[in-house]
This record gives structure tokens, sequence and C-alpha cells, in this order.
């Protein structure tokens, strides 16, 4: 039972691991507006965001390839 447990806990950490990076790409942009640091007529605002979020999915993808490559070793 604790074992199961155990298990459980060392997934779900992963998971969070692995999903840390597309939250902080999406905080900094929310920081980024609500600071009024980059605003509506910031040039490229919207390929610069897009980048941002890419770069974060693609962080965590990698993380969860990692761990997942892992488990199967």
């Amino acid at each position: 039972m604790i074992n199961h447990l155990k298990i459980q806990m060392r997934n779900a950490f992963k998971i969070a691991i692995a999903s840390t990076p597309l939250v902080i790409s999406m905080y900094l942009l929310y920081w980024l507006g609500k600071h009024e640091i980059w605003l509506p007529e910031t040039l490229h605002r919207d390929k610069i965001t897009i980048a941002v979020l890419v770069a974060g999915m693609a962080l965590s993808f990698f993380l969860q390839s990692y761990f997942a490559k892992r488990k199967q070793k």
C-alpha cells in the first residue's frame, strides 16, 4: 500500500516538474502584461508571445519524454 502511494506521488511529481516550463512561460507573459512592460503597440509582440509559448511547450515535452524514456528502462 505504501509502495503504491509512493509510486503515485513520484508520478505526480514528475508531471509537475515536466509542466513547470510551460507554466513559467505563461506566467512570464502574464507578468509582462500586468506590469505594462509589454504594451499592445510593442513591435512583434505576437511573434515573441508565440516563441515564448512554443519554447515552454517544447521544454515541457522534452522533460516528459525524458521521464517516459527513463521509465521504460
